[in-house]
C-alpha cells in the first residue's frame, strides 16, 4: 500500500488547531515543505481527525500546518525554488520588503507562512517546540535531525528513531534551523520513503510521542502510546542511536548527477565506494560511512550524506560542558582564534590545526564550518539561554501597528 496522493487538491494552510489548553508549550508541526512528502500531511490530517473524534484534555497546544499548498498540489519538492532553503534574516526581509504581486510560487508560500508564525513567535512566553515532517527518496528507517543544541535533546531523544546530528548545520537556509536559532526547538524527522504507507504511520507515532514528551497532553490520554512506541522500535531495530554528518555531496543541474540504485538510509560503505555517476565520471564516497538519504529524484541538491555514529560517552561528555563556559579555552587550541568580527565564531587555519579539532569543536555544538579565504569559519545554532530572542527586525513590519 502507498500513500495517497494529495495532486490536484486544494489544500488548507491549517490542518489542524487545537487552541490553547492551559498553561502548557505549543507543538507545532509542519508537512509537505517539500511537495513531494505528503505523508506527514496525511500523518497531522490522522492526528487531528482522532482528537476530533475522542476528544481529551490537553495541557498545551497542538499546531498542524502545510507547508508549501502549491508544490504538494503538484505533487514537486517545489514550483520555482526549495522552500527549506531560504529561512535567513536577509531573504526574509527582502521578500517582505517586496510586492506581494510579484511573488514566486515559493515567495507567496514563505510568506503565507510567515504571517501564520509571526504572532504565535511574538506571543511565546517559552520555547515553542517546531516539528518539521519529512520522507526520502530512497529506502531505510525513520530517523530525526536536530541542530546540536541542549534544548532540542529531550523532543528528539524521546523519539525512539536514531538522532542525526549536523544536517541541520551544513544546509543553510533550513526553517528548522532559522526558528531554533531564535531560543526555540526544532527538530526534523525522516519519516521514511515518500511512497510507503509505513511512513504515515510512523510519522503518526513521532506526532503522539511528541505531543506527550512535550507536555501537552499525558501519557494515560493516549492508550496507543506503546505502540506507537513498539512501531518505531521495531522499524529502527538495529540501527545507531546518534550519528553525525560527515560528509555532504552538494550537486548542481550541471553535473548530471545520477545515484547508482539500491542504496539506502543506514547502509555501511567503506571510502572510495562508487554510488553515482555525474559528466565527471563515477563518484566514490570521500570516507567509510553509513549513506544517508541517497537522491532518487529529479529534484534536490544534496546527492548524499555520509554519517557515523556518535558514542554515548561522547554525547553525555558534551551535554555536561556546553554550560561550563569551556568553550572560551578554544582560541588556546593550535591554528585557532576568535573571529574579530563576530566574537562567537571561531577561525580555524587548517594548516595548523591538529587532528581531531573538528571533533572538539564539534564537541561544544560548533557544527557550522564554512571557508573564509584559506580558513575555516566555526559557528553554531544559537546556545541555550535563559530567555527568548525577541521578534527579529526582519518580522516586525508584519506585527500591527
Amino acid at each position: 500500500m502507498s500513500v495517497p496522493s494529495l495532486s490536484e487538491t486544494k489544500l488548507a494552510r491549517v490542518i489542524g488547531d487545537t487552541g490553547p489548553g492551559g498553561d502548557g508549550p505549543t507543538v507545532i508541526a509542519f508537512g509537505a515543505i517539500h511537495g513531494n512528502e505528503p505523508a506527514g500531511v496525511w500523518a497531522l490530517g490522522k492526528l487531528f481527525a482522532e482528537l476530533t473524534a475522542r476528544p481529551r484534555p490537553l495541557r498545551g497546544r497542538m499546531i498542524g500546518l502545510v507547508a508549501n499548498t502549491g508544490a504538494c498540489a503538484a505533487g514537486r519538492r517545489f514550483i520555482e525554488r526549495d522552500l527549506n532553503r531560504s529561512w535567513d534574516a536577509e531573504r526574509i526581509a527582502a521578500l517582505l520588503a517586496s510586492d506581494p504581486a510579484n511573488d514566486g510560487p515559493e515567495d507567496a508560500e514563505q510568506r503565507e507562512l510567515l504571517h501564520v508564525l509571526t504572532p504565535l513567535l511574538a506571543e511565546a512566553d517559552r520555547p515553542l517546540v517546531f516539528l518539521d515532517l519529512h520522507s526520502s527518496s530512497g529506502a531505510g528507517g525513520p530517523f530525526s535531525c536536530m541542530a546540536d543544541v541542549l534544548r532540542n535533546r529531550p523532543i528528539a531523544f524521546g523519539v525512539p528513531v536514531p538522532v542525526i546530528l549536523g544536517l541541520e548545520e551544513v544546509i543553510d537556509g533550513a526553517l528548522i534551523g532559522y526558528l531554533s536559532d531564535m531560543g526555540h526547538v526544532g527538530v526534523a524527522f525522516e519519516g521514511g520513503r515518500h511512497a510507503d504507507a509505513s511512513t504515515v504511520d510512523n510519522h503518526l507515532a513521532i506526532l503522539w510521542l511528541t505531543m506527550v514528551n512535550a507536555g501537552v497532553i499525558d501519557a494515560g490520554q493516549v492508550p496507543e502510546l506503546e505502540a506507537h512506541r513498539a512501531r518505531l522500535n521495531e522499524a529502527t531495530a538495529g540501527l545507531p542511536e546518534v550519528l553525525e554528518i560527515r560528509h555532504r555531496h552538494v550537486i548542481t543541474p550541471e553535473d548530471v548527477f545520477k545515484m547508482r540504485p539500491g542504496f539506502a538510509n543506514f547502509q555501511p560503505l567503506p571510502a572510495g565506494s562508487e554510488v553515482a555517476d555525474d559528466v565527471r565520471g563515477p563518484v566514490r564516497t570521500p570516507e567509510e560511512g553509513m549513506m544517508m538519504l541517497p537522491l532518487y529524484q529529479g529534484q534536490g541538491d544534496d546527492g548524499y550524506f555520509i554519517a557515523r555514529p556518535v558514542s554515548r560517552f561522547w554525547l553525555r561528555l558534551s551535554g555536561r560542558i556546553r554550560g561550563d563556559s569551556i568553550d572560551r579555552l578554544l582560541p588556546a587550541l593550535p591554528g585557532v582564534h576568535r573571529d574579530p568580527e563576530q566574537p562567537d565564531h571561531f577561525l580555524v587555519d587548517p594548516r595548523i590545526a591538529r587532528y581531531r579539532t573538528t571533533e572538539v569543536f564539534h564537541l561544544f555544538g560548533y557544527r557550522r564550518a564554512r571557508p573564509h579565504g584559506d580558513l575555516l569559519t566555526f559557528s553554531r545554532r544559537r546556545p541555550d539561554v535563559d530567555r527568548l530572542s525577541p521578534l527579529p527586525d526582519e518580522l516586525r513590519p508584519l506585527m500591527p501597528e
